[in-house]
């Protein structure tokens, strides 16, 4: 990368956080329904186009993954033990995704529970998340209905927890929903290796 070019990465990041910045501001003060896109460009400093260079609609400006969460997010897989099983691996990777940024969890949390119709745009927000954790589990288990089970079962207790937290309980009461569903559920699947070949048989 050359000088002028990571020049250009880091003004489009730094814009990209001041459009985030001044949503959660004003969003937290006010509610969702009261915040247009203009004043949240206009408390970034930015007009109105620009930040339609950077979020489809006002949603994602609340919602959309950060720029470099798809590093991190190989970066907490990659520091899983090899000998751990992969159910485990996959309970460490979620809780330290979802409980990653406070602000950003309760707040999506308030605004889902203000307007029940921010819950599709929250989900179609998390896809690409939801794609890494595919990629991660299939590149490990190449059943194709024991991949998809896993993968299933992960985002069913992590939608769970979600919908059983209350925001007033602490962030961590949420780390502990998520991690007491996979202890539920892992005891079925913690036989899952990294050999497809692992999976129960059914009797």
């Amino acid at each position: 990368m050359t000088q002028a070019s990571g020049l250009r990465a880091a003004k489009k990041l730094e814009t990209w956080r001041a459009l985030r910045a001044a949503a959660i501001e004003l969003v937290s003060a006010r509610g969702f329904d009261a915040v247009s896109v203009e004043e949240i460009a206009a408390a970034a400093r930015v007009s109105k186009s620009t930040l339609f260079n950077y979020f489809d609609s006002k949603e994602s400006v609340l919602l959309d993954p950060d720029p470099e969460d798809p590093a991190r997010w190989r970066a907490l897989a990659a520091a899983r033990p090899a000998d751990e099983p992969m159910w485990h691996s996959l309970r460490e990777i979620i809780t330290a995704t979802a409980c990653h940024d406070e602000g950003k969890l309760l707040l999506r949390k308030a605004m889902i529970e203000q307007c029940q119709a921010l819950l599709e745009p929250a989900m179609a927000a998390s896809a690409p998340f939801r794609g890494f954790v595919r990629e991660w589990v299939t590149a490990r288990v190449t059943d194709e209905m024991v991949a998809a089970l896993v993968v299933n079962s992960t985002f069913a207790i992590v939608h769970t927890a979600y919908r059983c937290w209350h925001p007033d309980d602490g962030v961590p009461q949420f780390e502990t929903l998520v991690r007491r569903g996979f202890d539920v559920v892992g005891r079925g699947m913690v036989a899952l290796s990294e050999n497809p070949a692992t999976a129960p048989e059914s009797t």
